[in-house]
């Protein structure tokens, strides 16, 4: 779409400039009437193009940090910040230190989703200020007698115990940096949680992983045969151990 768009931008571009070149020919004023409005249009989808590719930018600013958060990702959560940002989820945590704070803290859940929606952005020139709404499934207990040593995986919920659904906010500060958007401040705002009663169907169903075998990094994908289901499957029924602290 953005790339229409900009071709859009090069065509006006290109027919404003011979309109220029005719109108230094001799041309009449009625013509330099009709230049004048038309360089008012493409400066008006110039403005267009780039508040739009400045939404998208942050947008998939956004979408990278929280899948960094839900598949666990070392290299995607600390790409959403500049080094010296600020970080707080109730207390400051450190760019260098958000891997291991989230992490350490969603392991200690059976699994866990975070979605991101709602997105109003202020822009002022290299900075802009940008709300989401953001709605989570991170504090399902984790039956930890289950688990097995190693690196952490989606686990299995804890019989009896009830998991928090949540609602709240992401209240950002970016800035662009030769061309790239990335967040300087980065607060939550917690709205409301609601108790619910977990269904543990990773016995069967789940396959998610917390790493790189994870299906959404497969490239190609290709069509997941019986026997590959099965096996990642298997990775529910004795999951992987957990460390011990909180975050969300």
């Amino acid at each position: 779409m953005h790339r229409a768009v900009l071709g859009a931008v090069v065509v006006v571009a290109a027919v404003a400039a011979c309109s220029r070149s005719d109108n230094e020919a001799g041309k009449a004023g009625p013509d330099l009437a009709v230049l004048r409005a038309l360089d008012a249009k493409l400066a008006k989808l110039e403005a267009d193009v780039a508040s739009m590719a400045t939404y998208q930018a942050i947008w998939d600013n956004e979408l990278n940090y929280t899948r960094g958060l839900d598949r666990h990702d070392p290299s995607l959560m600390p790409k959403s910040f500049w080094p010296e940002a600020s970080i707080s989820y109730g207390s400051p945590v450190k760019v260098a230190d958000i891997v291991s704070y989230a992490n350490d803290g969603h392991s200690n859940s059976a699994a866990h989703q975070h979605h991101v929606t709602g997105l109003t952005i202020d822009i002022d020139g290299n900075a802009a200020h940008e709300e989401g709404y953001i709605l989570y499934s991170s504090d399902m207990p984790r039956n930890k007698a289950l688990d097995t040593a190693g690196e952490p995986t989606p686990g299995r919920a804890l019989p009896g115990k009830l998991a928090t659904l949540g609602t709240g906010r992401y209240e950002n500060r970016y800035e662009r940096r030769d061309g790239t958007w990335r967040m300087i401040v980065h607060e939550y705002t917690h709205d409301i949680s609601m108790l619910l009663q977990p269904v543990d169907l990773c016995a069967v169903a789940c396959l998610g992983r917390w790493d790189r075998s994870d299906i959404s990094y497969l490239r190609p994908l290709k069509p997941l045969s019986v026997a590959d289901r099965a096996a990642r499957a298997e990775q529910s029924r004795s999951p992987h151990g957990v460390p011990v602290t909180g975050a969300r």
